[in-house]
């Protein structure tokens, strides 16, 4: 008995520590992916511009929500630590950029010029996003737990991250290109080559799985 007892216990804590690394794990990528976007956004060389780029860009939001989902077995966790995850992306993301002086005004009559910081403004623009980080949060997180599922069941959640970036890329290409430079354009053009081959794959893949299942099975008969 006592000896079931101190199993019990050692798997509570083995379950205990997991969650609590998990946790931490899915906190700090959002903080880094969080700080590095505004962080990297005067950069102007080959890599660091590029970098900016694809962490300032939505899918790669959702991709931070959706592989924390993914890499969860409970449906509840994943959930949980998604809206978490962007939470604090949300947090760090304008925290640098209060850091950065982009909050800062002058005060109406005020003779010496001192600038002084829009709290205001801080505040309604982080208190926005951190409320859409709960409600997307969520249903990215789940969808990445769904794409768990190797099988045909899995493979429209599995698709979902590599159609947001498609759609999102051929949006800008086709509004923004001509105002930003060669390096932007390349950038959103690389970016959605990469996600219409992850789709390609993706789906050769479900299909190679789903044409192979039921040879396997007449085989072993």
């Amino acid at each position: 008995m006592s000896a079931s007892r101190t199993g019990f216990r050692t798997r509570t804590s083995s379950r205990s520590r997991s969650r609590i690394l998990v946790l931490s794990a899915a906190l700090t990528v959002g903080a880094v992916l969080g700080v590095l976007g505004p962080l990297l956004i005067n950069a102007t060389d080959p890599v660091g511009h590029p970098v900016h780029l694809v962490l300032s860009a939505g899918w790669s939001w959702a991709a931070l929500a959706f592989c924390v989902g993914l890499a969860r077995e409970s449906r509840v966790e994943s959930v949980v630590l998604a809206a978490a995850s962007l939470v604090t992306a949300v947090i760090a993301y304008y925290l640098t950029k209060l850091g950065q002086g982009h909050y800062l005004t002058l005060g109406r009559g005020d003779p010496s010029g001192t600038p002084y910081v829009s709290w205001g403004d801080f505040a309604s623009k982080t208190l926005f996003w951190c409320l859409v980080a709960c409600v997307t949060g969520p249903v990215l997180g789940l969808a990445g737990n769904l794409a768990r599922d190797h099988g045909l069941r899995g493979l429209p959640f599995r698709m979902l991250v590599p159609v947001v970036a498609v759609v999102e890329m051929s949006k800008r290409l086709d509004v923004e290109s001509s105002l930003q430079g060669p390096l932007v354009g390349a950038t959103w053009s690389g970016v959605r080559l990469v996600a219409v081959a992850a789709l390609v794959v993706l789906v050769g893949r479900a299909v190679m799985t789903w044409w192979l299942r039921p040879s396997a099975g007449q085989a072993d008969k």
